[in-house]
């Protein structure tokens, strides 16, 4: 009979204790302006972006494109190539913007979109 108390006692404490986990951001998506994007020659590069819409006070980051990023010019996959030509025109336009996605683990970028 104590034996079941003791598990009761020890079970109810458990649960009354607060469950507290850390959120881990695996992910990251930056929406920031095209202008705001610098590309690589290639895709064994690093892309050197700045965090924010138009101009700000943040830090430029950085993140290697992989063979698994995919590029999107109006919501529409492309290669890397028509993707560079793209965003050169992209800049030039006010409206657009750009969506950049970055595994944070292993600091690579997953996607890139722009639009407008």
């Amino acid at each position: 009979m104590n034996f079941r108390k003791l598990t009761l006692t020890l079970l109810a404490t458990l649960f009354m204790q607060p469950l507290y986990a850390d959120l881990v951001t695996l992910i990251e998506a930056i929406e920031l302006s095209p202008s705001n994007i610098i590309l690589p020659g290639s895709l064994n590069g690093t892309v050197t972006f700045l965090p924010c819409v138009d101009e700000c006070d943040e830090d430029h980051q950085r993140a290697r494109l992989t063979a698994n990023t995919k590029f999107f010019v109006d919501e529409k996959a492309v290669k890397f190539d028509v993707f560079r030509q793209q965003l050169m025109l992209k800049r030039q336009n006010k409206d657009s913007y750009a969506l950049v996605s970055v595994d944070t683990k292993q600091n690579t970028i997953t996607s890139i979109h722009i639009n407008g």
